[in-house]
């Protein structure tokens, strides 16, 4: 009887956990991390910095080669802003046929979701890169001229490689999983490292719009039946090669090794270890969204992209 009695305050105190672990929000979350150890989570691999292997004086390569703060940028456009949602499949069976039915939120609700995240984080951003004497402009800023809306809208067309095709799980889908906040324009977080993508929207996007950078923010979030957890965050920078294309020879043009007009400043990811719930749903209809808390993610994101660049200039100043 003891042991019985055990298993079921086990099973109480494992249910106790489980529900503490649903209720947790993205604001209880921060403030038990703190920024710092938020900023050192945000995963940078090589190929998402400067001043790395892949940097070099003459310009080639798929990362910037930095060597004075002049050549970071003053004005960055914003130009996407967007959730993807991963979605859940629920499957039963009877005697005679398997039924499935599949959740994941609505064009409309995903741009309701989109919008709620930017007007958490939008005016922290702004500070951050003001602080670093930059100007963050989005889309009814910067599209300031009827040929600059219709390049954005319409006739601007990113490449990417055969690898970033790959890494691309969104873009080219037609289900409404892949969703902006108003105003914005979708290109997919999975190709943003992408050196072809890289060069798109560091170098023909970023002239065409006549800023010195641009800047990309997708969130990823999952959707069972009656709830939606927030599990990982993604930012990528690109501009403009800082360094002028020599009149010589480069090599490695179509293996990403040769000089490119665009390039990737700074990208990274943050995945939560446990995904936050952060939306709820009654009746097929959301009943409570909160992103409370995701402005000092995103804040953090800043901060690491600048250490990043301010970093490699440090490092080829000595």
């Amino acid at each position: 009887m003891k042991r019985m009695n055990k298993i079921i305050c086990l099973i109480v105190l494992l249910a106790c956990n489980s529900m503490l672990f649903a209720q947790k929000t993205i604001q209880e979350f921060v403030a038990k991390t703190g920024t710092e150890k938020i900023k050192k989570g945000i995963l940078m691999d090589a190929f998402t910095v400067p001043a790395t292997h892949k940097s070099f004086k003459d310009g080639h390569g798929k990362n910037p080669y930095f060597s004075s703060t002049e050549q970071l940028p003053d004005t960055i456009a914003l130009i996407t802003f967007h959730i993807n949602d991963l979605g859940f499949t629920d499957s039963w069976s009877n005697d005679f046929y398997i039924y499935y039915k599949s959740y994941a939120v609505s064009k409309s609700e995903g741009n309701e979701i989109a919008n709620d995240i930017q007007m958490q984080t939008l005016e922290g951003l702004k500070e951050e890169f003001k602080k670093r004497g930059a100007v963050l402009l989005i889309p009814s800023e910067f599209l300031d001229t009827p040929e600059k809306i219709a390049f954005y809208n319409d006739e601007f067309i990113p490449q990417v490689s055969k690898a970033g095709k790959f890494l691309s799980n969104f873009e080219n889908r037609k289900k409404d999983i892949s969703v902006c906040a108003s105003d914005y324009r979708y290109f997919d977080m999975g190709a943003s490292f992408d050196y072809k993508r890289s060069i798109s929207l560091g170098g023909e996007l970023a002239d065409k719009l006549g800023v010195d950078a641009v800047l990309s923010i997708g969130v990823l979030i999952q959707t069972f039946k009656k709830e939606t957890f927030t599990k990982s965050v993604k930012m990528s920078l690109h501009g403009p090669n800082p360094n002028p294309k020599l009149d010589k020879k480069y090599v490695g043009q179509k293996t990403g090794t040769g000089y490119y007009d665009g390039q990737l400043y700074a990208g990274g990811t943050y995945i939560f270890k446990n995904p936050i719930r952060t939306i709820l749903f009654r009746k097929d209809e959301i009943t409570s969204i909160n992103f409370e808390g995701m402005d000092v993610i995103f804040n953090s994101f800043i901060e690491r992209l600048y250490d990043e660049m301010n970093g490699a200039i440090e490092k080829v100043s000595k």
